[in-house]
């Protein structure tokens, strides 16, 4: 007696369908979980740039009396204080100059200010699209606590 064996049966459309929904489920997960470690990263990286970048009020920057010509390392403290001089020389150069002089991809902005007023803004405003960091820290300007708000996008 022979029997005939058929190829196609209705079992193996069901087993196809079940196995193509998993490998779905499977490939949009994997473009999520994808997606999701790339923004974290990206994230990182701003948070990093943030950081270093708030650096600059801090340290005095190389030469101690730098120029626009020869400094090598900006920095816009002096005596543990922000320096109105070096603030303006930063602000006088121009925002792709200082970009390139403190050697990042990134746009960014300083505000720095108090509760009542506003002393200094630099930098460009973020998109609406933007992945933004924002990093507020304290400093001394003119012997006036200041907030040192540094923002940072991509």
């Amino acid at each position: 007696m022979l029997s005939k064996s058929q190829t196609f049966s209705f079992e193996f459309f069901i087993a196809l369908t079940i196995f193509l929904i998993g490998f779905s489920v499977l490939i949009v997960f994997w473009n999520y979980t994808n997606i999701q470690i790339h923004e974290k990263k990206s994230s990182e990286e701003l948070i990093s740039v943030a950081l270093s970048l708030s650096q600059i009020f801090f340290v005095e920057g190389y030469p101690k009396q730098w120029s626009l010509e020869n400094v090598k390392v900006i920095g816009l403290a002096s005596e543990n204080r922000i320096n109105q001089t070096k603030l303006e020389l930063l602000g006088s150069a121009g925002y792709e100059t200082t970009r390139n002089k403190l050697k990042i991809d990134s746009d960014f902005y300083f505000r720095i200010h108090n509760q009542t007023q506003e002393f200094y803004f630099f930098g460009k405003l973020p998109r609406q699209d933007s992945t933004v960091v924002k990093i507020n820290r304290l400093g001394i300007l003119n012997s006036t606590p200041v907030i040192i708000e540094v923002v940072v996008w991509k």
